[in-house]
């Protein structure tokens, strides 16, 4: 058989940033689904496996830390990217920044304000599906053709959903203007946020 040879295609846009965000949406069904059956066996007595268990989900909890850290950090290249000259750009985006230009999609920070106005709306929490519905409505006026276009690494999702949701990792691993402790599947808006929202409505 002959040996596979290395593709000389480049990497899809934003391969890296998906490839994070993937990541840490497995790890965080893991660490619930872990915490379950954990929580199973106290019930039954079963104290040493209950421990174990436990201490498994502390240090996998420090490591999906470690990878929305590593998303956060991402976000700071392709922003440091974004501003950068054309000479620039053209250096830097041959691989894993992929061909995105400045000015094709809307940048991460655009969706903050939105989105936490939406969260208001709908009286501080919602559904991830309804609040993101509620945010692309909102955002109609500012999104930009390519931000409909399927995410290159995720067929199945559009890029300004994927790109809302990089927004919403931001402001609950770096600001704590969304509240990090929500139960799965919801987005909730914390103090921190309400109040600066306050300060930022003009």
């Amino acid at each position: 058989m002959a040996t596979p040879q290395p593709s000389n295609q480049e990497p899809d846009t934003d391969d890296v940033s998906a490839a994070l965000h993937l990541l840490g949406d497995s790890l965080e069904v893991e660490v619930q689904r872990i915490n379950t059956e954990g929580s199973q066996a106290m019930q039954v007595g079963d104290y040493d496996t209950a421990q174990a268990v436990i201490d498994f989900a502390k240090r996998l909890t420090a490591f999906r830390a470690k990878v929305n850290d590593l998303g956060e950090e991402w976000l700071k290249l392709e922003e440091m990217r974004d501003k950068a000259t054309a000479e620039v750009q053209q250096i830097v985006s041959k691989r894993f920044f992929g061909k995105s230009k400045k000015g094709q999609i809307t940048p991460n920070l655009a969706y903050c304000k939105p989105l936490l106005q939406v969260l208001e709306e709908m009286g501080g929490s919602g559904k991830t599906k309804a609040v993101l519905d509620r945010l692309g409505e909102k955002m109609k006026p500012v999104l930009l053709p390519k931000d409909y276009e399927p995410h290159e690494s995720n067929a199945k999702q559009i890029r300004w959903r994927n790109t809302a949701q990089w927004a919403r990792n931001k402001m609950v691993n770096e600001d704590g203007r969304m509240k990090k402790d929500s139960p799965r599947g919801i987005w909730e808006i914390s103090p921190a946020g309400s109040a600066w929202l306050k300060k930022n409505q003009s």
